[in-house]
Parts: C-alpha cells; structure tokens; sequence
C-alpha cells in the first residue's frame, strides 16, 4: 500500500480508503450482513487502508481493535451542511462511537459551508478546540465542482473531495491548484463499474432517471452524472473482459500524484482485494 501525505497536514494517508457502506449500496444492492461488513473492515486494515470514512450509519459495524488513539489510523467524518448549532452534536457522537478525542477529517459540502458563516466559524472553533483536525469540502454538486475546476480550494479549508475519474477528468485543474496551495485532495466516483454494464450509447438523459434508482430525484445532476456514466469504461477493459476491473481505475486515478486518496465503497471482502489488485480472477 503507498501512502501519500494529505496536504499541508502530518498525516499520511493510505492511496485507497475504505468509503462508506451505506451510501454506495442502500437501495441498489443491499447491505451486506453485519459479520461481512466487520470482515471488509478488518481486512483493509491487513492490507494497510488506514483511512476509513464514516457519517453514513455503517460505523457502528467498526470493529473494536480499529477503535480508540491511535496515530497511524484516521477516521473522516461526513456531516453534510448541518445547522451550526447542531455540529458539536454530531462530531462528539462520532467521537463516542470510534474512543478518540479528535475528528481526522470533517467532511462538509463547499455549498454549506461557503454559505453558511455561523458553520465555517463553528468548525474553527471545533478545531481549536481540538475535537477536529482538518476540513476537507465535498464538491458533489455541480456548481460545487465547477467552482473547485475554475477557481481551486478555498483558502480556509484543508482538503476538497471532487469526483474524478478515467472519464471525467475536468477537476485536473483544481487538482493542480490544490498541489500548488498545500491543499489536500481526496477522490469520489472513482469507478462506477455498475454503470459499465449498461450499453450507455443507447440511453439519453432521460433513460437515466428511468434506470438510476433515485428516479427523478438525479434530475438536477444530470448535466453531472450523464457524461461519466455514459463514457468509455470500456476502454479501461482488457481482451476477454465485459467489464473492466476495477483495480485498473483506481490505479488511473492515483497515477495523479495531485491526489492524496480515493474512497471506495465495497460489499464484500473480494470487491476490496480486487480494487487493491491482491485478488486474483477464476
């Protein structure tokens, strides 16, 4: 496992890290049983993922040897936009669960933040505080992502997360201003190897919201979410493969040196061995 430093901070993280459960398969897969879910966590600490995200109710699953201090293993915290007010809340609740006295990384969206003053002051205090070690900004949204592409981080922030991958490659611009910066840089979206089964050449905008489990609900982010899953996945495949490996795309991302680590879902022991290339194909 290579480790990168995670901007202008003392932390090293892992190039892959283990994303949240929940989100990537609530509605669309199921969720792996609990004893599953302990077994992927304890497996990617084997094999040296020492970043592990929360936020999204799969955490109570953190096996208790993960738990507690210590300075090698970091835990990211989603809190989306929250009310300023409700913060410390949610980040002492976090703390509780994972016996530490500090938050790695506090992962809220660059629209709530930007727009809310009493939160960007509040996560100050908190990191004054001690109770959080660094911001990083999720750039999930379209205007959000477009705003990292044009303009780079915020000054104020330590790390922006933004979607990038082998087809959708325009945040390369807010990468290198990050690098420039001392900004850190973690990465969403890396593969949507679901997607790739899907012949995209033949679906429209539409079609999407038909197929996408959310419904009408992706409407807003079509003008995001079409071109990746309608771009050439293919192409990362090699001969005798329908889909491509998703090692192979997580491999693309992290030839960027730009990027710090990219946080991926799995379902299951082997889909993590796979995206770290120690599995072999039968």
């Amino acid at each position: 496992m290579e480790y990168r430093k995670f901007g202008s901070t003392d932390m090293l993280l892992s190039t892959v890290g283990l994303g949240g459960l929940l989100a990537h398969y609530e509605g669309v897969n199921g969720h792996p049983p609990p004893e599953e879910k302990q077994r992927i966590y304890l497996r990617a600490a084997e094999l040296g993922i020492n970043l592990f995200d929360t936020g999204y109710g799969d955490e109570v699953h953190i096996p208790e040897e993960l738990k507690g201090p210590k300075d090698d293993r970091y835990f990211s915290l989603k809190v989306g936009a929250p009310a300023a007010a409700d913060l410390e809340a949610l980040v002492d609740k976090h703390l509780t669960n994972l016996r530490r006295d500090s938050i790695d990384i506090l992962r809220v969206h660059h629209y709530g933040y930007v727009g809310d003053a009493a939160l960007a002051e509040r996560i100050e205090e908190l990191k004054k505080a001690g109770k959080v070690r660094s911001l990083c900004l999720i750039r999930h949204m379209l205007e959000d992502q477009e705003s990292y592409a044009e303009r780079g981080p915020e000054p104020e922030a330590d790390a922006d997360l933004v979607i990038y991958n082998y087809v959708c490659r325009w945040q390369e611009a807010g990468i290198e201003q990050a690098a420039a910066a001392g900004k850190g840089v973690l990465i969403m979206k890396v593969s949507w190897q679901d997607k790739a089964q899907t012949d995209w050449d033949a679906v429209d905008e539409s079609k999407v919201e038909e197929l996408s489990p959310r419904g009408e609900g992706i409407r807003s982010e079509l003008p995001l979410v079409y071109p990746i899953v309608s771009g050439p996945w293919h192409e990362l495949a090699e001969p005798g493969e329908v889909v491509p490996r998703t090692e192979r795309a997580v491999s693309w991302v992290l030839e960027n040196k730009g990027v710090n680590s990219i946080l991926v879902a799995f379902a299951s022991v082997e889909e993590l061995e796979e995206a770290v290339g120690v599995r072999e194909l039968v």
